[in-house]
């Protein structure tokens, strides 16, 4: 042979390994029919996105194609590292792989997102990918993810008026797109709250996605005092046995057969430990005969940790069970106190939880220095019901990362995170952040996040100028006092169901003597006059809420301007998001502003008259943002924010139906 031919024979060899890979309509996905359920339910997935893409439908094959010239995509298990996964090419093969389950589902889903355009937020985004008549996959791509740093990423739906209506109008399909959500972003876990035999149908498609489980503070072993009497009763036990400390034994009986339910459905838990009362409160306001004081009750928790633990192990036969024991509201304070002795088992995860109300670490954490051995996890609020963020997001990426950051110190080994999301759609961009942060740690940057996030979804051209409005969106907010935490930025802000709940109490007037806007010893409101140059937190109110009315409503006139620009593709996404988000808290913060000053005029029936007016429209327009973007529907069995009471409140105002007992004392 020549060497004008070799030239040419080598030119074109290269030639075809620096062209990409073309995988064609109907490309066949190729994966063992043995695969583990949770891995055969992401490829029917992948099927489905590369039929959108492609307009072919991709048939699933249980081993290669003998033509080794054949474009195929390979799904397989193979490797080491806790869900550590890769998409490689191998000749004409795309090669989806991951070291375990979770490992290879995550390949799958990366595969989609990098390759077939369809993003983690495609269903909530209203996102459409678009149509190829090929789709072009690099011979050179060799993308690969290591095991994460956290190993337990979890995520609470939680307070779901809205999220739950939905889920129920299609459950199966509903709730197979919540857990694809949840897969696609890369987290493991689901806190299913409680759960009982008369509830495990919520189990089935988490287990069958492969998620694992866990359950919250108040449900050790997933039984919630709350269903005592029912648990009881189905047993033919009527009356159901007394709720008391000095009778353990039937408290162990009820935990017993919340943990054989729990093995007998096969579902992979992360087992809750703890003792709380029947609802989110202190087992001392349930239980007629616990101690008094704080050391005692503390001691009560620890004793019933202990018991716990030492139950599990009996009917599980597992020496080191999985656990996490949740130092959450009087538990925190128990433990900041030196009260609380949680059980010493090297399996035990101390999950650390946001103070209440203001989402930075409580003191539990920050007086702690957890050592090195000891797992540690952290519970974060993006939502909290009451005082918290709920319609809109408030908290978002970078509070959490100050979170994270100061978690970090106190207990180098964090094993476990867990976000409480609400209603979902309304914490795109948080929980990213979250999931992200959580598999890469050291590496994770808030800004650096951000920006790429809003370039994933609107553009290397506009996406910056999305990154910019949420900076500002964020920034919007009413600190209504300084931080007290050095560096700390936004420690205390005036989230949405503050807003709603203090302009009806405006409103209302004084309840039981106590003037509107108490604290109630809790840290309700956390508003300090002085800190906004004003000397009552009525007047506090209308300076804050009326600069952070003027900075939301600029951020949603500027969103307004962007959004026709934007790609038609994501253009919902923003408006449903930012753009909606920005537009609601300027009119809530209006709508307080007017109560507030309602208020202070309350014995001039002419001015009191003008600012119900005020309200009445801002109350409007809030509406008028929750219903834009096609979200109507979504909004409307919301029960938590309450805007229908509020403007029913105006209503009755404007009526000159006012309270006796209101003063325009501030």
């Amino acid at each position: 042979m020549n060497q004008a031919v070799i030239l040419t024979l080598a030119m074109s060899a290269a030639l075809a390994a620096a062209e990409p890979l073309q995988l064609p309509p109907g490309v066949a996905v190729v994966v063992d029919p043995a695969e583990a359920g949770p891995v055969l339910r992401a490829v029917e997935d992948l099927q489905r996105d590369l039929q959108w893409v492609l307009d072919a439908p991709s048939p699933r094959l249980d081993r290669l194609p003998k033509d080794a010239t054949t474009p195929v995509i390979v799904v397989r298990r193979e490797g080491a590292g806790t869900e550590a996964h890769s998409v490689v090419v191998r000749g004409n093969h795309v090669v989806l792989q991951g070291a375990d389950v979770r490992g290879t589902i995550y390949a799958i889903y990366s595969f989609s997102d990098r390759f077939l355009d369809v993003p983690p937020w495609w269903f909530w985004a209203d996102w459409k990918p678009s149509r190829r008549a090929t789709i072009e996959v690099p011979r050179d791509t060799n993308l690969h993810w290591p095991a994460p740093q956290v190993a337990w990423r979890a995520w609470f739906p939680n307070d779901t008026d809205l999220l739950t209506p939905w889920i129920q109008k299609d459950y199966a399909a509903h709730w197979n797109l919540l857990a694809e959500t949840m897969l696609r972003l890369k987290l493991n876990m689901v806190d299913i709250g409680e759960l009982s035999e008369q509830g495990v149908r919520k189990v089935a498609i988490p287990r069958e996605r492969g998620l694992a489980l866990t359950t919250t503070h108040m449900a050790p072993f997933g039984a919630s005092l709350r269903n005592w009497e029912k648990f009881w009763n189905a047993r033919g036990k009527k009356p159901a046995p007394t709720l008391s400390l000095a009778n353990v034994e039937a408290l162990e009986q009820f935990w017993e057969a919340h943990i054989r339910l729990i093995l007998r459905e096969k579902l992979e838990m992360l087992w809750m430990i703890g003792f709380r009362g029947d609802g989110d409160k202190g087992f001392y306001k349930t239980f007629p005969d616990a101690p008094p004081d704080a050391a005692g009750r503390a001691r009560i928790v620890g004793e019933m940790m202990r018991r716990q633990v030492a139950l599990l192990k009996r009917v599980t036969g597992d020496k080191h069970p999985l656990m996490r024991a949740v130092f959450y509201d009087e538990c925190s304070d128990y433990l900041a106190a030196g009260l609380l002795q949680p059980p010493e088992e090297p399996s035990l995860i101390w999950n650390f939880v946001n103070a209440r109300r203001d989402h930075f670490p409580a003191a539990d954490i920050r007086q702690c220095r957890v050592p090195s051995h000891r797992m540690v996890g952290y519970y974060f609020n993006a939502q909290f019901t009451e005082t918290g963020s709920h319609l809109a997001d408030g908290e978002g990426p970078w509070k959490m990362e100050q979170n994270y950051r100061l978690v970090r110190q106190s207990g180098s080994n964090m094993v476990f995170s867990v976000i409480n999301s609400g209603n979902t759609r309304e914490f795109p961009l948080t929980l990213s952040a979250h999931a992200q942060m959580m598999w890469d740690f050291d590496a994770y940057d808030s800004n650096k996040f951000v920006e790429e996030f809003c370039q994933r979804y609107w553009g290397t051209v506009c996406g910056p100028q999305v990154a910019q409005l949420y900076r500002d969106y964020f920034a919007a907010y009413w600190q209504q006092r300084r931080p007290d935490l050095p560096g700390f930025q936004r420690q205390f802000i005036f989230q949405d169901l503050r807003l709603a709940r203090a302009a009806r109490e405006l409103m209302r007037g004084p309840i039981d003597g106590k003037p509107p806007l108490d604290d109630r010893d809790i840290g309700y409101y956390r508003i300090v006059p002085a800190d906004n140059g004003v000397e009552s937190k009525i007047d506090a109110v209308i300076v804050g809420c009326s600069i952070a009315a003027e900075r939301f409503q600029t951020v949603a006139d500027r969103c307004a301007a962007l959004a026709p620009r934007l790609p038609e593709q994501s253009r919902n996404f923003f408006n449903q998001s930012l753009r909606q988000q920005s537009a609601f808290m300027a009119a809530a913060c209006r709508c307080t502003v007017a109560a507030a000053q309602a208020a202070k005029v309350v014995d001039n029936p002419e001015a009191y008259r003008r600012w119900m007016c005020e309200a009445k429209a801002a109350a409007h327009d809030m509406e008028v943002a929750l219903g834009g973007a096609g979200l109507s529907e979504w909004y409307a069995p919301e029960q938590i924010f309450k805007l229908k009471e509020t403007q029913g409140m105006i209503e009755r105002r404007l009526k000159g139906m006012i309270p006796k007992n209101q003063s325009n004392k501030p």
